[in-house]
């Protein structure tokens, strides 16, 4: 059985914020978001400050993509940009010419 069948493939989505943020502050602003609603919290995969990239479990999908696009009284607002399943094609399109981590 290969690995993948066990956890599921992930999804990827890269958002951008409304405002340059910190790291502290857009991980304050994902648990405000995801807590109440019961998702785990996507794990971070690339953050600039201005643009992401977040992962989470393609079961999970829709609801991370309405929770990001919610509003919550830290004051910080994020714009989903787009969805896919590999990283590469989010990096490529969104953080060109950037060393990847």
């Amino acid at each position: 059985m290969v690995v993948k069948e066990k956890r599921g493939r992930r999804r990827y989505i890269a958002f951008e914020t409304s405002e340059p943020a910190s790291n502290e502050m857009l991980l304050a602003y994902l648990t405000a978001v995801f807590s109440p609603i019961g998702v785990k919290t996507p794990k971070v995969i690339q953050f600039d400050g201005e643009k992401g990239i977040v992962r989470c479990s393609p079961a999970d999908k829709d609801k991370v993509l309405g929770a990001l696009s919610s509003k919550t009284g830290i004051g910080l607002s994020i714009t989903t940009l787009s969805t896919s399943g590999t990283l590469r094609t989010l990096r490529e399109k969104y953080f060109p010419m950037e060393e990847h981590r």
